[in-house]
């Protein structure tokens, strides 16, 4: 049974316009185009291959990277490489965040104990020099934080 391109999304739970971007990208084409019309339908067989692209979209994977992946049919080895790949950015963007939130908490703490300035912005602008341009240590730790 064929359903229309807004009935498939409704079912699926996605975006007309997702759809549309998938067809575009040769992720998931539709079933049939009419020709007359230009109304596009998908049958159900093609749900397995939506949920995987939702899948890999909710890991974080890009729509290009889905595209490797499926040009290589999904195979053991391109999925293992890809969710190794993801897995290595993933602990790179939380070493930085984790960075960050250090560098946060240094400046709360900073703030906590220096009593309240006339201009705060200018306390700012301060703070960040002493956090960010002037510390050695911050350019070393992050150049390594980039060469991870």
């Amino acid at each position: 049974m064929l359903l229309k391109i807004k009935e498939f999304a409704d079912f699926c739970e996605v975006s007309v316009r997702a759809l549309h971007l998938y067809d575009r990208l040769n992720l998931l084409t539709p079933a049939e185009v009419n020709k007359s019309n230009g109304y596009r339908y998908y049958d159900s067989g093609q749900l397995k291959e939506l949920n995987t692209i939702i899948s890999f979209k909710k890991l974080g994977f890009s729509l290009a990277d889905i595209k490797d992946m499926k040009a290589e049919g999904y195979s053991m080895d391109s999925v293992k490489r890809k969710l190794q790949e993801k897995k290595v950015e993933n602990d790179r963007s939380i070493h930085i965040l984790s960075y960050n939130n250090e560098n946060i908490d240094s400046m709360l703490a900073h703030l906590k104990a220096e009593p309240e300035k006339e201009t705060a912005e200018g306390e700012a602008v301060s703070i960040s020099r002493i956090y960010c341009l002037e510390n050695e240590k911050l350019e070393h730790d992050f150049s390594d934080i980039l060469w991870l």
